[in-house]
C-alpha cells in the first residue's frame, strides 16, 4: 500500500470536509493547500523551467488567499515534494487550487455579510493562482 502524496490527502481532507459541511475543516484544508502550493510556486521560480512571472503571481496569490483565512487548529505543513520539470508535474497542484475554489465558493454560499466576502475573495485568489500555475510550464 502507498502512502498519500500531500496532495492526495488534501483532496481527501477537503471532499469529506466538504460532505460533512464542516465550515473548519475545509478552511484548514484550504488553508495548507494554498501552503503547499506557494512553495511548490515559490520552487518553480527558481528552477528555470518555466514562466517565472506566473510562478510567482502563483505564490501570491496562495499566499494572499491563505491570509484570509484562519490559522489551522491543527496539523503541520506538508512537506514540499519534489516537483520534475515538465508540465505534467504541475497539474496536480493546478487540480488542487480548482478544488480549494470549488470548496470555498460552496461554503460562501452559505454565509452571510463579511464572511461571505472574504469567502469569495478566497476563491478568487485561488482561481487566479490556478491559472497562473497552469500557464507555468504551458509552452
Amino acid at each position: 500500500m502507498t502512502t498519500p502524496t500531500p496532495i492526495e490527502e488534501l483532496e481527501t481532507a477537503l471532499g469529506a470536509a466538504l460532505k460533512s459541511a464542516e465550515l473548519s475543516g475545509v478552511l484548514a484544508a484550504a488553508w495548507d493547500a494554498f501552503d503547499l502550493v506557494e512553495r511548490v510556486a515559490d520552487a518553480v521560480t527558481w528552477d528555470g523551467g518555466g514562466d517565472e512571472l506566473e510562478a510567482m503571481i502563483t505564490a501570491q496569490a496562495c499566499s494572499a488567499g491563505r491570509w484570509l483565512l484562519p490559522l489551522p487548529e491543527h496539523g503541520r505543513p506538508y512537506d514540499l515534494p519534489p516537483v520534475p520539470p515538465g508540465a505534467a508535474a504541475l497539474v496536480p497542484h493546478v487540480r488542487l487550487l480548482r478544488l480549494v475554489q470549488a470548496a470555498l465558493d460552496r461554503v460562501a454560499a452559505t454565509e452571510a455579510g463579511e464572511g461571505r466576502t472574504v469567502l469569495e475573495q478566497a476563491a478568487g485568489h485561488a482561481r487566479s493562482g490556478a491559472d497562473a500555475l497552469a500557464a507555468v510550464r504551458a509552452q
